[in-house]
């Protein structure tokens, strides 16, 4: 469970969150976490929040984010917000230094147990090399986190992860994984995600 303070790491992207703020500091207003990313990380498709604004401050290294056509560097100190519905990407523009930087999402949502849950199958070998999620893994998840890629539209994401998450269900892949994030997992699963 997400709790100030507390880190998690992602081993195979090199990714680390340190909790600044949960949604249970904040009650739900927004997350702040500190974002460590290794050297030429990534994010690895450009996504959408439709529910949630999105705001960047680097603290050391520098970072490329993508958006509206454009690519911009931001450096220490500078700071970027990215609007609700806006498709975007990221990442560390250094192969050699770690990016380190602010993230703020309001409101919170759930997107600690996305994190979880992400980090999660990743160290546990259960995404592809690149760290990402499978497809049908996103299906399952997709509307349960209302994070979704650039691209089609999201109302049309929306049916399909609806159908599909359905049938990726069936084929075993959850939303929850209570071995990632137990007490969000018992809140909110029913009792056969609570099982992997």
């Amino acid at each position: 469970m997400a709790a100030k303070g507390n880190i998690l790491v992602n081993k195979v992207t090199g990714e680390k969150i340190k909790w600044l703020e949960t949604s249970r500091d904040t009650n739900g207003r927004y997350l702040l976490m500190e974002f460590e990313v290794a050297p030429g990380g990534c994010v690895p498709v450009s996504h959408v929040h439709p529910n949630q604004d999105e705001y960047f401050e680097v603290e050391s290294g520098g970072m490329r984010l993508q958006m509206k056509g454009e690519t911009i560097r931001l450096g220490p100190g500078q700071t970027h917000l990215v609007p609700k519905g806006q498709a975007h990407q990221w990442w560390n523009d250094s192969e050699e230094h770690a990016l380190k930087m602010r993230v703020k999402l309001e409101p919170a949502l759930n997107s600690e147990i996305f994190f979880e849950q992400f980090f999660g199958l990743a160290n546990d070998g259960k995404t592809k090399a690149d760290g990402s999620p499978k497809f049908m893994q996103v299906m399952a998840m997709s509307n349960e986190y209302e994070i979704y890629l650039a691209a089609p539209p999201v109302p049309v994401q929306k049916i399909a992860a609806g159908i599909l998450g359905t049938i990726a269900g069936v084929l075993g892949y959850k939303k929850y994984y209570s071995a990632y994030s137990k007490a969000e997992a018992e809140q909110h699963a029913s009792p056969a995600d609570l099982k992997i």
